[in-house]
């Protein structure tokens, strides 16, 4: 299942180089075999998966494992196991297609990224061969269910403040310590375990859910998620043979942040199946409910809500699946190399580190879109969406965690700042240079074109967020993150503007018919939110830095916001839900 060869690119290029109309992966580039794959993942989840929603909730006993075990048989916890170990090694845009299709039930989709993610990708990209041939087979079939166990009851974003321990012993090493919040904990056969080797070397081990000493916890009782499996994890004096360690001694944190980037990759994706989710339920009850003698769907403020929900997941689309496309570039040619290449292990760690900015910023904006569709959708059911009567609610429960876990939503913006420093430091992006070739463009007059005012829009919002990051940088440099989080969290928010609408931009041209209308009205939309959060943040920036000469006057663009709104409320009401695609 190919797709198109790319160069490879690096990381954060966005900001110094505009994209060019067309030239980015969206969804209208997926292949048939492609399409196959997201249908056969759709039809899954509303088939089998959503006709099961009561048992589901009461977390009846065995039933996910068993959903997992189906997901198995369809291939889609194989997804991004390598094929010499019995997976598919599908690219990057397909995973996220697929972890997008199961977003309906959020419970379900966690489960698979849980099992397929997290607990397969740390053998993928770290383990040794015997480690991969013992396991890979098994957890890409579904036969086996694998679990990741990071966090702990006093460590949570300060991962490495962990204190389970591991010492060496003969053949191996003893574990003991606690982990929480671990996905998958019930019915999990693997866990990756992180400790602190000696109690300094922070390291990862392969641990059996049958070896003695490992004593899962209750059930968490959470808000939402009930079908998915949350427990602590329990490690009392358990052997962990030296052919379990996993990677290199003290070298865990590879393992733990490149898994973590690319989880964050796809929990943008459920964030947006989900979304989706939300804006077809709201935009049914919308039609069906009758207020003062007609549906609550022809009234503007409810059009208003669906325009919103359409726009940001429009946006959150573009840029997931172009950075997919761009991750793929430097996950290709390791295909190639045989299982026991002595680089295997860096090309793995290169290829899965080089995006995770984007990464970052797909993750906190993908599940503040999910939440704002959950919350909107609640909102256009009034009542009736505060009831477990109508699935609104359930989706509305389950979409607030995603906010937290995987990197708090606050540490993603941060990581995002701080990638843009290393990006600048090792791979050389000349973003101080270009800041100051580029702040002219800040307050140039707006064309009155729809087409040609998007593109200067695109260029006006990436002044604003080069001029925000060279006035931080010439004022703190690397201490920003510590010294400065509500700056570095800014210029984030103004980066995922700037992506955002770029990538929609580009999309456009490959639009056609009524789809084509559509995204120049989402794109109208976006826009125009994004010229006043950009202005906003830029001057939040400025001022806390001190800067004397104030904030520049950066032209607005003149968007009927109504009328358009109203417009785009119209394709998403014939199309009962997301009007593209």
């Amino acid at each position: 299942m190919a797709i198109t060869m790319l160069t490879k690119q690096r990381s954060c290029v966005f900001l110094i180089e505009p994209a060019q109309a067309g030239s980015v992966f969206t969804p209208e580039d997926f292949d048939s075999e492609t399409r196959l794959m997201g249908k056969a993942a759709d039809d899954f989840v509303r088939h089998e998966v959503l006709p099961l929603l009561p048992e589901i909730e009461q977390a009846k006993e065995g039933l996910m494992r068993e959903l997992d075990r189906k997901m198995g048989k369809l291939g889609f916890t194989a997804a991004e196991v390598p094929t010499h170990y019995g997976g598919l090694d599908l690219p990057k845009t397909t995973v996220a297609l697929i972890v997008e299709k199961l977003g309906p039930e959020p419970a379900t989709c966690l489960t698979l990224q849980a099992h397929a993610g997290l607990a397969i990708l740390p053998l993928v990209l770290e383990g040794a061969p015997a480690q991969k041939e013992r396991y890979l087979p098994k957890l890409a079939s579904g036969e086996w269910c694998g679990s990741f166990c990071l966090s702990e009851p006093s460590s949570g974003s300060d991962a490495l403040a962990m204190r389970t321990r591991a010492v060496p012993t003969d053949g191996g090493y003893l574990l003991n310590g606690e982990k929480m919040w671990v996905t998958n904990a019930g019915f999990a056969d693997l866990f990756t375990v992180f400790a602190k080797l000696n109690g300094e070397q922070f390291t990862a081990f392969l641990v059996e859910r049958t070896t003695p000493g490992v004593n899962l916890g209750r059930e968490e009782h959470k808000i939402g998620l009930h079908g998915s499996s949350t427990r602590r994890v329990a490690f009392e004096n358990v052997f962990v043979p030296a052919e379990n360690l996993l990677g290199e001694v003290g070298k865990a944190h590879y393992i733990a942040l490149n898994t973590l980037n690319l989880g964050r990759y796809k929990m943008a994706a459920s964030a947006l199946g989900t979304g989706k989710y939300a804006l077809e339920l709201a935009t049914r009850y919308a039609k069906d409910r009758q207020q003062f003698g007609q549906p609550i769907a022809n009234f503007g403020l409810v059009r208003h809500k669906l325009a919103r929900m359409a726009t940001h997941l429009f946006a959150l689309e573009s840029m997931l699946y172009r950075t997919g496309h761009l991750m793929q570039a430097w996950f290709d040619p390791i295909h190639d190399l045989p299982p026991d290449h002595p680089e295997l292990h860096l090309r793995y760690r290169e290829a899965a580190s080089e995006y995770a900015g984007e990464c970052a910023l797909l993750k906190f904006y993908g599940t503040e879109v999910q939440y704002l569709c959950a919350d909107e959708g609640v909102q256009i059911h009034g009542g009736y969406g505060y009831t477990e009567d109508f699935p609104i609610a359930k989706i509305f429960r389950e979409s607030r965690v995603p906010r937290i876990y995987e990197g708090t939503n606050e540490i993603n913006r941060l990581n995002f700042t701080q990638h843009l420093i290393r990006q600048m430091q090792r791979a050389g992006l000349p973003l101080l240079e270009e800041a100051r070739t580029q702040a002219s463009v800040l307050t140039a007059e707006l064309p009155t074109d729809t087409r040609e005012m998007l593109n200067a829009l695109v260029a006006q919002f990436r002044a604003a967020t080069l001029v925000a990051f060279q006035r931080a940088w010439e004022a703190y440099g690397d201490h920003l993150r510590e010294q400065r989080q509500e700056v570095a969290a800014a210029i984030a928010e103004m980066a995922v503007y700037l992506y955002g609408l770029e990538s929609i931009v580009a999309r456009l041209p490959k639009l056609q018919g009524a789809h084509a209308e559509a995204g120049e009205l989402m794109a109208l939309l976006f826009a125009r939110e994004g010229a006043f959060h950009i202005r906003e943040r830029l001057e939040l920036v400025l001022h806390a830095l001190g800067a004397s000469d104030g904030t520049p006057n950066l032209p607005t663009p003149r968007i009927d916001a109504i009328a358009v709104a109203n417009r785009l409320a119209e394709h998403v009401l014939q199309r009962e839900g997301y009007p593209i695609g």
